[in-house]
C-alpha cells in the first residue's frame, strides 16, 4: 500500500505484562489465545506467554492457545475492522489467514487512504493557524518599533537599528501574506479532496 506511515499494531498492546505465578497455573490457553488473535497480536506473543510460565514451571498449553488464536483472528481480520485500523493510521502486519487477507488488505488501504487525506489536511491547517499567529505578532512588531523609531530622544545608533528591524518585519509580513494565501489555497483543495474520498468509500459501505 503506498505511502504506509511506520505506525504498528503494537500500539494497541500496549500495557500488556508478563504473566505472573497465579495466571500461568490458572491459564484458559483458549481464552488467552482469542484474546491475542482479536487483538491482533502476532504468534511470538505465546512465546513470551510461554517463557513467562516456564520460570513459574508451568507449561503453556500451545494447541489451546493456536485454536483460540484462530478464532480471535477470524473477529480481528474482518474488513470493517481493517478499514477502522487503517483510519487510525497503523500498518498491517501480515497476520490473517488467507482466506481473510485480501478483503482485509483492500479495506485497511481504504481506510488508510481516508487517514492520509484527514493528516495531510491538519498539517495544512496547523501550518496556516502558525502563519496567521505570527503575522498577527509581526503586525504588532512593526506597530511598537515604528512609534519607538519615530520618536524623540533615540540615539541614532538606536534608530539605525530599528530601522534595519522594520524593514526585515515588513519583508516578513510580505512573505507571511502570500504563505498563508497559499496555504488557504491548499486547505480548500485538501478538504475537497477529503471528503470526496470519504464520500467514495462510503458508497461501498465502509465507514
Amino acid at each position: 500500500m503506498r505511502g504506509l506511515a511506520i505506525l504498528s499494531l503494537c500500539l494497541m498492546l500496549a500495557g500488556c505484562a508478563g504473566m505472573d505465578a497465579a495466571e500461568c497455573q490458572t491459564a484458559d490457553w483458549r481464552a488467552i489465545g482469542y484474546e491475542d488473535g482479536v487483538q491482533g497480536r502476532s504468534p511470538a506473543y505465546f512465546g513470551t506467554r510461554r517463557k513467562d510460565c516456564a520460570e513459574h514451571g508451568v507449561a503453556a498449553g500451545f494447541d489451546a492457545y493456536t485454536v483460540g488464536r484462530a478464532d480471535g483472528l477470524a473477529h480481528f481480520c474482518r474488513p470493517l475492522n481493517g478499514y477502522h485500523l487503517g483510519t487510525q493510521g497503523y500498518q498491517y502486519s501480515g497476520i490473517c489467514p488467507s482466506g481473510q487477507e485480501s478483503a482485509f488488505i483492500a479495506a485497511h488501504a481504504d481506510g488508510f487512504g481516508l487517514y492520509e487525506r484527514h493528516a495531510a489536511l491538519r498539517s495544512i491547517r496547523n501550518r496556516l493557524d502558525h502563519s496567521k499567529r505570527r503575522e498577527r505578532t509581526v503586525e504588532r512588531l512593526l506597530a511598537d518599533k515604528t512609534v519607538r523609531v519615530i520618536g524623540p530622544g533615540l540615539a541614532a545608533a538606536a534608530r539605525a537599528t530599528l530601522a534595519i528591524d522594520l524593514k526585515q518585519l515588513a519583508e516578513e509580513k510580505t512573505e507571511l501574506r502570500h504563505s498563508i494565501a497559499r496555504l488557504g489555497r491548499e486547505e480548500i483543495a485538501a478538504a475537497r479532496d477529503y471528503d470526496a474520498y470519504r464520500q467514495h468509500i462510503e458508497t461501498r459501505g465502509l465507514r
